[in-house]
């Protein structure tokens, strides 16, 4: 159950509910002993995300994204997964641009089945 490899894991659209998904994969992520930033864009001071990490898993609409895209390219990580519903196209080809990996997907599966 416990992976090998530990990353810096930014949890964008995160929420204090334990029914939400971004709640269940921040819990899961620290189970598995990722070092893990829950960040909810509606409340927390952007001035809190880390500029490097590892990996971006996002939970918040298109249209968050849109909102925050400024701050989101301004940060540095190696891969985005893109939970469902928050697909982006537009965001995803300027993430290609940076090399950043891009994985449509749902965190709790991927960690669930050794895929994160």
């Amino acid at each position: 159950m416990i992976q090998n490899k530990k990353e810096k894991v930014v949890v964008f659209g995160h929420s204090d509910n334990p029914q939400r998904y971004s709640y269940q994969a921040s819990e899961l992520l620290k189970k598995y002993h990722h070092d893990v930033v829950a960040f909810n864009p509606r409340i927390d001071d952007s001035k809190n995300l880390p500029v490097n990490f590892d990996t971006l898993t996002l939970y918040v609409s298109e249209a968050v994204t849109k909102k925050f895209e400024d701050l989101l390219l301004g940060l540095h990580f190696k891969r985005v997964i893109f939970n469902p519903g928050t697909e982006n196209p537009e965001l995803e080809a300027k993430l290609k641009a940076r090399q950043v990996e891009i994985i449509h997907g749902c965190t709790l599966v991927m960690l669930k089945t050794n895929q994160f």
